[in-house]
């Protein structure tokens, strides 16, 4: 069985939480997979490889989105 890395644990948080609740494109967004790694458009301005985010925890409210 192959064990997912820290990475790809992050990237699997970003993306189920993006399944559940909305983010709007100026908050966050995938940018899909380049040299093998995904990358993230976070804040409308930073283009993040998931390798770069430490953490991620979603604190159940996005702006936005209906409470």
């Amino acid at each position: 069985m192959k064990v997912p890395t820290k990475s790809e644990l992050i990237h699997f948080k970003i993306q189920a939480a993006m399944r559940e609740h909305y983010f709007g494109e100026d908050q966050m967004k995938y940018l899909g997979v380049r040299d093998g790694e995904h990358w993230y458009l976070v804040g409308n301005e930073y283009e993040v490889p998931v390798t770069d985010i430490e953490e991620f925890e979603f604190d159940g409210y996005v702006d936005g989105e209906d409470e």
